[in-house]
């Protein structure tokens, strides 16, 4: 029983890896479209305090519009990675969003709990900037057209 375990735990497997991988990329879409869905339902008094976060990079104006380009990109982010569809190009401005949320967290003096999720995305994401979006994606169905005709 025990060598049974030993062997599953050590078992390498490409397929698996990918299927690991759309399960996280998915997860992660659905989580990024709640919080957008939510942050754009909120009003605009909110989202002008989220915009609002901008004023550390030295932009004091247009808080309402940083808003709704910061819901913005968590919910078409989320959908992107939900698809894996062009996931590369969307986490640029998504690993933006987080660094302004880790600013802003600091910035109040916050501890590292408050801001450590959004430190825990942008390793996420840079780690799908490395990977792509794998095998069961948008973006490997697309690409994979592509090359076929050539």
């Amino acid at each position: 029983m025990s060598k049974k375990l030993i062997e599953w735990t050590t078992y390498h497997s490409l397929k698996l890896q990918h299927v690991g991988l759309a399960l996280l990329r998915i997860s992660f879409g659905i989580m990024f479209v709640i919080f957008g869905y939510q942050k754009l339902t909120s009003g605009s008094q909110q989202l002008t305090q989220l915009g609002s976060a901008m004023s550390y990079f030295g932009i004091t104006h247009g808080y309402l519009l940083w808003g709704y380009l910061a819901a913005l990109t968590e919910l078409l982010g989320g959908i992107s990675y939900f698809f894996g569809f062009y996931i590369r190009l969307i986490s640029l401005p998504m690993i933006w969003l987080l660094i302004v949320a880790i600013k802003f967290h600091q910035e109040k003096g916050d501890s590292f709990t408050k801001w450590s999720f959004a430190s825990l995305c942008i390793c996420i994401i840079i780690s799908f900037v490395i990977m792509g979006s794998g095998i069961y994606s948008a973006d490997y169905f697309i690409n994979k057209n592509v090359h076929q005709r050539d």
